[in-house]
């Protein structure tokens, strides 16, 4: 071969490389833009750059979030995007900016609200940090805010540093309808929560909109990493210097509110279980049961209060197994008169106040209904071997979707790499209780 030749071959070979490359490069700036223009719904976005690497990840650098209604912001110093190669190899600009991938997995490194107590960090400070945390985080016989919440001086106390965050989303459609999603929060030394789930949306294109995509049911778990312990000590000296106390506390100050907004009272063995999920190293699993079908939207602007008001609830301590958390009826032998009457007090207050809210002219609500997809875009495997070190995911008899690698199957048990905490782990779920198993097209 003459020089010629092999220049030729050279540039041909640097033409094959370098244009898919290129593609992908130029594809991922209209892509990042869409993401973006996705998740604008929440509040306004913008960023430094972005990184591409040939095998399809995607690095938006530097982003600055404030969310609507706030002038606060939240700095995020990266967020990783794993999708489809073929995707930015092969789609146009256009596409790419108003087009959903059908399988996405987002991770928000370091997220951290930015310039101490303003409007925002006030306003999560008042809302115990919900939605994101459910339970109060153990306001009730400690808060000193309305609500009940910790005040921004007990926030300082048991966070002298604004904390940080770690947050991936994970979702596949799992027909043009229906969408299995994952949220994973892990915060350094505080907790790792996951929050997991179907919505239901009313049309079949290619966006994710938050005002027509509706909810049901969603499964909570919480692992404390050291925050039960800062509280504990903060509200231990709010308590006589005593955990016990602040513990007892906590339960009767829940007996009284649930007396007074539900018209009933936790039993015995219920407050027992609360006043140990109070304890450090405590693990929550929860399943929240809407009793009416609600847009994600509804959800995420429900005061903690109202929420709990529209579910029902199954947790479990641990591996303990799930409870029906069902109250029952007002013991007033047990009430002494002094309690009785203000509780009596606080119950004309919060009529007074629902009846107020009823004279309000209402907003006429949407009707939520309900679509079957057409085109299905997982595959459902039957034998089950078959999958081993593919991409599943499989469904519990819970309903809750499982995301990850097959490792290996026996007659007993799936073992899985998954994501949890902060990095993969291997887990393994009992065979008899995988109702289905599939991979996406």
């Amino acid at each position: 071969m003459n020089n010629t030749n092999k220049i030729i071959t050279l540039v041909v070979i640097a033409a094959l490389i370098g244009l898919p490359y290129w593609r992908i490069k130029h594809n991922s700036q209209f892509f990042a833009e869409g993401l973006l223009a996705h998740l604008g719904q929440l509040g306004e976005w913008s960023h430094q750059s972005v990184d591409t690497a040939i095998n399809g990840e995607l690095t938006i650098n530097n982003l600055t979030f404030r969310p609507t209604g706030y002038q606060q912001t939240i700095s995020i110093s990266a967020i990783e995007v794993h999708t489809d190669m073929k995707k930015l190899l092969f789609s146009g600009s256009s596409e790419l900016i108003s087009h959903i991938p059908q399988n996405l997995t987002m991770t928000f490194q370091n997220a951290q609200v930015t310039g101490g107590n303003g409007d925002l960090q006030s306003a999560i400070n008042r809302a115990n940090y919900w939605p994101m945390a459910a339970n109060y985080l153990g306001a009730f016989g400690c808060g000193e805010g309305a609500g009940p919440s910790f005040s921004d001086n007990q926030w300082q106390q048991i966070f002298p540093s604004a904390p940080s965050f770690n947050l991936e989303l994970s979702y596949s459609l799992v027909d043009d309808y229906h969408i299995d999603f994952n949220i994973n929060i892990d915060s350094m030394d505080n907790w790792f929560i996951a929050w997991s789930g179907t919505l239901t949306r009313s049309s079949d294109i290619d966006r994710i909109s938050f005002n027509d995509t509706v909810i049901d049911t969603l499964y909570y778990y919480q692992a404390d990493q050291g925050f039960n312990k800062k509280r504990n000590d903060v509200c231990a000296v709010a308590n006589k210097d005593s955990f016990a106390a602040y513990r007892l506390n906590s339960a009767e100050e829940i007996q009284k509110h649930l007396r007074v907004f539900a018209n009933a009272e936790m039993p015995a063995f219920l407050s027992n279980q609360y006043q140990r999920a109070l304890g450090e190293d405590i693990e929550l699993n929860a399943i929240f049961a809407l009793r009416e079908p609600r847009y994600i939207f509804e959800v995420a602007e429900m005061s903690q209060k109202d929420y709990y008001a529209q579910i029902d609830i199954e947790a479990a301590l641990g591996e303990s197994e799930y409870q029906k958390i069902e109250l029952v009826e007002i013991d007033y032998l047990e009430l002494d008169m002094e309690t009785l009457r203000a509780e009596m007090e606080a119950k004309q207050k919060e009529a007074e106040r629902l009846e107020a809210e009823a004279n309000k002219p209402k907003e006429l609500l949407k009707t939520i209904t309900r679509s079957i997809g057409k085109n299905v875009n997982e595959v459902t495997i039957k034998n089950w071997s078959q999958a081993v070190g593919k991409n599943i995911k499989v469904r519990t008899k819970r309903g809750r979707p499982i995301f990850g690698r097959l490792l290996s199957i026996n007659d007993k048990q799936l073992t899985i790499a998954s994501k949890y905490m902060r990095g993969d782990a291997t887990i393994t779920v009992m065979r008899n209780d995988v109702v289905s198993m599939s991979i996406s097209r």
